[in-house]
């Protein structure tokens, strides 16, 4: 099983777009901003983990959620901010069904004290 740990609260980069003069929409500068810190530091857990390659078989990724505050959050697209960052992290080779085989989202509350703990186990599919 290999864990990671990210400080502050995970944005949800759906929620946070923002809207360009040609109608496009981008993620917005605190979610890039964000999303650049947590590679880094999902880099250097991965690094210390020896996953060299990016895992490639069937998981069950453990997303917790720990809040700050009582902020209403939308856990689902946290979820996928997480993995983006897992991906382009080299951590997973991909997030599709056959690699990521279950996902579970948990939400914790300690004032003060946000994070993201993510657990991946490596798991056997029939």
């Amino acid at each position: 099983m290999y864990t990671f740990t990210l400080d502050g609260e995970t944005p949800a980069k759906k929620n946070s777009r923002q809207m360009l003069p040609n109608g496009k929409n981008i993620p917005g500068k605190a979610y890039n901003a964000w999303h650049t810190a947590a590679v880094l530091a999902l880099n250097v857990q991965r690094i210390k983990q020896g996953i060299h390659p990016p895992i490639a078989c069937a998981v069950v990724v453990h997303i917790t959620f720990t809040h700050g505050d009582y902020h209403r959050r939308d856990s689902d697209n946290a979820a996928s901010s997480i993995l983006d960052a897992l991906l382009d992290a080299d951590v997973l080779s991909d997030d599709n069904w056959r690699i990521v085989h279950d996902i579970y989202i948990h939400n914790r509350y300690e004032r003060g004290a946000p994070r993201c703990e993510i657990e991946i186990e490596p798991v056997t599919v029939e």
